[in-house]
Formats: C-alpha cells, sequence, structure tokens
C-alpha cells in the first residue's frame, strides 16, 4: 500500500491568495483619488464607472457588472442619489425597477477622476514593458475563461 505524499501548501505561492491581496491593494491605492478628494467609496467609483461605460442600467445589471451584492449596491447607489450623482427613473414594465444613469454632476465628477485614474493605472504598470503586460492581460483572459467553465 502505497501512501499519498502529504503536500503542503505555501500560502504566499497559492494563486488564489496572492490574486485577491493583488487585487485589494491595488484597489485601495486606486481609491485614494476618488476617496480623499472626491469624498466618492470604491463601490460608488465603480457604479459611477459603470454607468459612464453604459448610460442606462439597472441595480441588478450594476451588480453584475461590478461583481458587488445587492445591499452594497443599494447603499452606494443611496448615497450617490444623495450626493445628486444620478438619476433614477421607474422601469415601465417593471414597478419594482428603476434604471440608473449619471446626472449632470455625476457625469462632471466622473470626468475630473477619469482622468487621474488613468494617469494612476500607467504610473503602476510603468513597471511593466509592452510583452509583460501583454502576457499579463492575456493570462488574466484565460484564467478568467478557465475560472467560467469550473463554474459549470
Amino acid at each position: 500500500m502505497t501512501q499519498k505524499k502529504h503536500r503542503t501548501l505555501m500560502l504566499n505561492q497559492f494563486l488564489p491568495y496572492r490574486m485577491v491581496n493583488l487585487a485589494d491593494g491595488i484597489s485601495n491605492a486606486c481609491s485614494k483619488i476618488y476617496r480623499e478628494e472626491f469624498d466618492v467609496s470604491i463601490p460608488e467609483w465603480r457604479i459611477l464607472a459603470r454607468l459612464a461605460e453604459h448610460e442606462k442600467l439597472n441595480a441588478k445589471d450594476i451588480g453584475d457588472l461590478t461583481f458587488m451584492d445587492k445591499s452594497r449596491v443599494s447603499r452606494a447607489v443611496k448615497l450617490l442619489e444623495e450626493k445628486g450623482l444620478l438619476l433614477k427613473v421607474k422601469d415601465s414594465t417593471d414597478n419594482r425597477a428603476s434604471f440608473l444613469s449619471l446626472s449632470e454632476s455625476g457625469r462632471d465628477l466622473y470626468a475630473k477622476i477619469a482622468p487621474k485614474a488613468l494617469d494612476w493605472e500607467a504610473e503602476l504598470i510603468d513597471v511593466l514593458d509592452t510583452v509583460e503586460y501583454r502576457d499579463f492581460l492575456r493570462v488574466m483572459e484565460k484564467l478568467d475563461a478557465r475560472l467560467e467553465k469550473m463554474k459549470g
């Protein structure tokens, strides 16, 4: 009878752990741009950015696109509404749902934050050469695709 060799999980070499820490670190560091200067939280920024891309979305779509749960989206939407950054229009086919879009103030705020976020991203990835950056994006796409298959 052969015994299975014991495998040790080294957390600092475990891809899920490293990816989560990297993503959290990047998100938190980048959030200083809009949190400190514009008083916008990470969930609020994600919603502003998605609405800038899509113009009009309901809360469920925002949750799906931003990978945030329903309650987090709801709290962020409420704060954005209170700040006058969102417009809310009832869905004519479903009275329980509303479509959200950026108000003029929301579009103005996005226009101020986006260039700063892009500059921050450029500084972060400046450590990578063109090939490393391309390969990194390709690796992330491959892992995303594999994860979708594994979900079933």
